[in-house]
């Protein structure tokens, strides 16, 4: 049996849910395991903007709804329990599942002590299956981590069968309903910009909206003009910075669209909160010709990660704030700082530590294995 404890005791959003539920799964999997997930609780609150006057009665039914949990939006075959007997002298307990791996015997024996293994573990302790089916009882806690991707040292099959295994498929209204604006709406770019990120969060860091940069940034991601830019933002208020972004380009907030053109349908869902617009605001980024999001935003790493898993694209697109300019070349162009074997060898910025590898940014799935 598995106890897996949701990343931050289920206080984060969405997305954070999301990763740690999926890779829960995936680790039971694995570990041919049932599970039981703890700190299940209702995540995501509505986005700032929803309470201000001017969006307070459009979006009203962001604020009424009750909240939903993750494993009522997400539909991946599994093996979960809701109960579980921790009272064993055969467990064994684990803390920050970023500062593990997970592998087999086979794989340490053929690999161990090798340049590949060390370009793969940077620094993290090596669990094997063989070792931890000893225990009748897997515990682990502080489990974020964006992607199952980074967690399973495996040959190239194996993980993939394992990652095909916890594809993220959404409730079947939410998908009908985002594939539905996507055939209407028709070729797309898309954008996510966490504001928040650059007012509130990081702005002690010194990041801020690069206007100039912003703009050439994304006048050479979008290449083809003619296509509109649906928008996933938390800053609907802010209208001029993305006027001044995308100047004289057709842009559309993806909140705004659902609520004035597709409310009727969105109310007859199911789920009517927050996670449910969020589910769809990622569904309609995935699906982008192109996608510019934010860096260090777990809403972003959801949408590299559908895009990835449904659509073969691993076209990793941030806006570049003081930390992913460091990377830009001449031609604006995220560029590799040095080599390595696995994806996250290759940029020293965004894998500055196996803690910031873990969660900061979605990986290349095809650049997280090897051919054995």
């Amino acid at each position: 049996m598995i106890y897996f404890e949701n990343a931050s005791r289920g206080e984060e959003g969405l997305n954070t849910h999301v990763m740690s539920y999926t890779m829960c799964i995936s680790l039971s999997n694995f570990l041919d395991r049932d599970f039981f997930f703890d700190y299940e609780i209702p995540c995501s609150t509505p986005p700032a903007y929803a309470f201000e006057p001017e969006f307070k009665d459009k979006f009203r039914l962001l604020l009424e709804s009750p909240r939903s949990v993750v494993s009522q939006l997400v539909e991946i075959p599994n093996r979960r329990r809701l109960d579980i007997d921790r009272k064993t002298a055969s467990k064994i307990g684990f803390q920050l599942l970023y500062s593990h791996f997970a592998t087999t015997e086979e794989m340490r024996s053929r690999f161990e002590k090798t340049v590949i293994w060390d370009s793969f573990s940077i620094g993290r302790q090596c669990q094997t299956r063989e070792e931890l089916s000893k225990y009748d009882v897997i515990e682990w806690t502080h489990t974020k981590l964006a992607n199952p991707s980074v967690f399973y040292f495996l040959g190239r099959d194996e993980k993939q069968a394992l990652l095909d295994s916890v594809k993220i498929r959404y409730l079947k209204s939410l998908e009908q309903l985002a594939h539905r604006i996507d055939m209407e709406v028709g070729p797309h770019h898309a954008v996510h910009l966490r504001l928040g990120d650059y007012f509130e969060n990081y702005s002690s860091d010194g990041y801020a909206v690069n206007m100039e940069r912003f703009r050439n940034y994304a006048r050479r991601v979008f290449t083809d003009e003619g296509l509109p830019i649906i928008i996933a933002t938390d800053g609907l208020q802010e209208r001029q910075i993305f006027s001044d972004i995308f100047e004289g380009r057709r842009f559309i907030f993806i909140d705004e669209l659902v609520f004035d053109e597709y409310r009727s349908s969105y109310s007859e869902l199911e789920f009517t909160d927050f996670n449910a617009l969020t589910i769809i605001n990622q569904l309609l980024c995935a699906s982008a010709v192109s996608f510019i999001g934010t860096y260090r935003s777990t809403f972003t790493s959801m949408i590299h990660r559908l895009r990835q898993e449904r659509y073969r694209k691993a076209d990793f697109e941030f806006f570049p704030d003081e930390k992913v300019a460091r990377l830009l070349n001449a031609e604006l162009r995220i560029t590799p700082d040095r080599s390595g074997f696995f994806d996250w060898n290759r940029y020293s910025v965004f894998a500055e530590d196996h803690s910031s590898m873990a969660w900061m940014r979605e990986w290349d799935h095809n650049l997280s294995t090897i051919d054995v």
